[in-house]
């Protein structure tokens, strides 16, 4: 162990540059211990690191993406047969993979030239969801500069290589390579300036993502990594036999396996890329693992078995019928209401894990699986996290490049910040939070354009994701800023989360709410009502009961004083008849006795009724205070009817208004749609004639080319015809001397021949 810390200073990149990887590699090294070095972390995974940076930078200089994966396979190969101490050696990895990709490009005997207009076009650039208005800037930049400016600034931009590893790729001197970078950044600035970019400090962030492509699918990870799949049959632990590879993952593969000791039993079996050759990683992952055993909840994958091949963990899950979160959003993004049942489940299995004291480290759609049980009905699915943090930490996604989940804290951990925060369990909750935000929008998430890890990273310690940006999903915003603060201490727990997650259906909520309302007042009202009426009739009939009553008393009484009338005409014709008859006085009396026992009895009587009558009219003088006040109340009753109508039908004719408003800004968008739609078939027009254009100017400017060419060389036939006809006066001038000097001394030699010497 005492090596790492010596090794972490010799790397410690310049200009800060490449700090993600050489922290993560230290980390790495030291949870993995002896013989794990920071050189056998960077030398074993490097590669993988930088592998989506190359493979953009190989497509575009080549114009093809089959090209680059062509030239990438050598490059794993270079870095395969490499030393460690060598690929390493300042200025580093980085720099000794661009040189060597550079060389694939420019030094072959037969140098691949620029790419065509045409092929550039045709490479799948990244989409741009709300960076700029328009893409304008950016095809400036990829089409306009020329192609020694354009891969200077791709390099050193996209590609994040510091001025000395651009020196040591082109093998110059880093005052001329800042000299040419100045030049080309100035170029850049006019065409940006042209198409409305003036803020200097976006030009960096345009740059990256001119430069960028849409990443590799990863469904040949395992392939690039030079990892061979297990054979079916294969007995892993003495007890699963492979049936087959299912899914492919940076750090992991998973095969669906048979248990040979359960007949029909079928498992999920991972196994992991890294071998772990020491006691001490196999321990920690070992104690990792049992930890994360020890966790129960419905929403958490349980593990039923574990062990070692060939120094690298695997272990055995339940097999689940279904699909992963990330494979669900290919389709479409979640509802309000699939979140909700997706999401609170996975809050409160968090819960339950940092209950326990564990953090998960790598939530993220693609380790959530939505699950289909048996009998949990066809439509409903079981969201399921998997890996917890067993196949991955954050160290080993930034090794891998896909640091996209990471809460600032933990990008921290590996920027070039001075404040680094301490990592806790609201880490997952910030990451379960953005993997929501990116279900229900996820055309507008954040990833690594370009494959800069390093500025991604950068970026995330500073800065945090915004919160869904349709208009249906902005009431969320107050929300998703506290679930995705900078400051972990102003996040919810997971907990907290699971409760506050209801806030997904609030809009449904309300409308609920008010068609209650209205399903209930009006019908109570009309009831109200009913009973008002009712009551009056009760009323009405008990007062025509009281009236028939009383009329009956009456005619009773009315009978009772005929019958005493009758009583007294007979006590008369008693008395008649005694007198007629001469009755003695003794019969007289006995019947006079028993008229007045009659009288009496008759009197009785009639005193009972006119109390009945009495009690009657008492009755009835009541029940007309009662109907008085049912009828106060039954006018307050339709007052308040006729309050409650007009309230409802102001909430009929602003609903109405609302209904209008809205399919009046539904039509608008469709024709504002429909006039995009116009403009992007113009626009697509127009950059055909441009392409047309530009191709008519690439020939006239070829032409004009050859013609120059021509100039230059009739220009350079005639200085050398020139030259050629001065060599030639030279030459006939030297002649003419030459001829001239015999003619002279002829005529001397004449006239002397034959006279004799002065001495003779």
């Amino acid at each position: 162990m005492g090596t790492v810390p010596f090794l972490l200073n010799q790397l410690r990149p310049l200009e800060k540059r490449g700090a993600a990887l050489t922290k993560a590699a230290a980390s790495i090294a030291l949870s993995q211990g002896q013989p794990q070095t920071v050189v056998d972390v960077l030398h074993g995974r490097a590669f993988r690191f930088y592998a989506e940076g190359l493979r953009q930078y190989l497509a575009i200089r080549t114009g093809s993406t089959e090209r680059a994966d062509h030239y990438l396979s050598k490059l794993r190969a270079f870095v395969t047969t490499s030393n460690s101490d060598d690929l390493i050696k300042a200025p580093g990895v980085r720099a000794r993979l661009y040189r060597a990709a550079r060389g694939y490009l420019h030094n072959q005997s037969r140098p691949q030239g620029p790419p065509s207009a045409d092929a550039l076009e045709a490479l799948p650039w990244r989409a741009l969801p709300s960076a700029h208005l328009s893409a304008s800037p950016l095809n400036a930049l990829r089409f306009e500069l020329n192609p020694e400016d354009s891969e200077l600034l791709e390099l050193h931009h996209a590609r994040e290589l510091s001025v000395q590893e651009l020196a040591f790729v082109y093998g110059q001197a880093p005052d001329e390579i800042e000299q040419r970078l100045d030049d080309a950044m100035a170029q850049a600035q006019i065409i940006l300036d042209e198409h409305g970019v003036r803020d200097a400090e976006r030009f960096g962030r345009v740059i990256v993502e001119a430069f960028a492509l849409e990443p590799a699918p990863r469904s040949h990870d395992g392939e690039r990594e030079g990892i061979e799949p297990l054979p079916n049959g294969a007995i892993v632990g003495g007890r699963y036999a492979i049936e087959a590879r299912v899914g492919l993952g940076a750090f992991g593969d998973v095969y669906r396996a048979k248990d040979t000791e359960v007949p029909g039993h079928v498992v999920a079996l991972k196994l992991l890329h890294q071998a772990a050759h020491s006691k001490t990683a196999k321990q920690s992952s070992l104690r990792e693992l049992r930890l994360i055993a020890s966790v129960f909840h419905p929403s958490i994958v349980q593990f039923k078995d574990h062990g070692w091949f060939d120094e690298r963990l695997w272990f055995v899950m339940p097999w689940y019928d279904g699909e992963t979160l990330e494979s669900r959003l290919q389709r479409e993004p979640l509802s309000r209401a699939e979140a909700l049942k997706i999401f609170q489940p996975l809050a409160r299995a968090l819960a339950a894990m940092h209950a326990a004291g564990v953090r998960h480290q790598d939530v993220k759609p693609e380790n959530i699986f939505l699950a289909r049980i048996p009998g949990f009905g066809e439509d409903d699915v079981t969201p399921v996290l998997l890996d917890l943090g067993v196949a991955a930490t954050e160290a080993e996604m930034v090794v891998a490049g896909t640091p996209t989940y990471f809460a600032p804290e933990v990008a921290a951990q590996f920027a070039s910040v001075d404040r680094k925060p301490p990592v806790t369990h609201k880490a997952d909750v910030f990451a379960l939070a953005l993997a929501l935000r990116n279900a229900l929008e996820p055309e507008t998430q954040e990833d690594v354009a370009a494959g800069a890890v390093d500025t991604f990273i950068e970026h995330r310690a500073k800065e945090t994701p915004s919160a869904p940006k349709r208009r249906a999903l902005r009431y969320l915003k107050p929300s998703f800023d506290r679930w995705l603060s900078w400051d972990a201490e102003l996040r919810p727990s997971a907990d907290d989360l699971a409760g506050e997650l209801s806030v997904l259906s609030l809009p449904e909520e309300r409308k609920a709410r008010i068609k209650t309302i209205l399903r209930w007042t009006i019908p109570m009202a009309l009831a109200l009502l009913g009973a008002a009426g009712a009551a009056v009739t009760v009323f009405y009939q008990q007062a025509e009961t009281q009236r028939e009553v009383a009329q009956q008393a009456q005619l009773a009484a009315t009978g009772l004083m005929r019958d005493l009338a009758d009583t007294r005409e007979i006590a008369e014709q008693l008395e008649l008849r005694y007198e007629q008859s001469r009755l003695t006085r003794t019969e007289l009396a006995q019947r006079l006795a028993r008229t007045d026992g009659q009288v009496a009895s008759l009197r009785t009587q009639l005193r009972e009724e006119e109390r009945k009558l009495m009690r009657t009219r008492e009755k009835l003088a009541e029940n007309r205070q009662e109907k008085a006040a049912v009828e106060q109340q039954l006018s307050e009753t339709e007052r308040d009817l006729s309050a409650t109508e007009r309230s409802l039908e102001n909430s009929n004719l602003r609903l109405s208004s609302a209904e209008q408003k809205l399919a009046s800004a539904e039509e608008h968008g469709r024709r504002l749609e429909r006039r995009l739609e116009r403009e992007g078939e113009r626009m697509i027009e127009l950059q055909g004639e441009i392409a047309a254009m530009q191709a008519r100017l690439d020939a006239e400017a070829s032409k004009t080319e050859e013609l120059q060419n021509a100039v230059a060389r009739a220009v350079a036939a005639r200085s050398k015809a020139e030259l050629e006809l001065e060599f030639a006066q030279e030459e006939l001038e030297a002649l003419k001397n030459r001829s001239v000097v015999p003619r002279q001394t002829e005529p001397e030699s004449e006239s002397t021949k034959g006279q004799p010497a002065p001495d003779s």
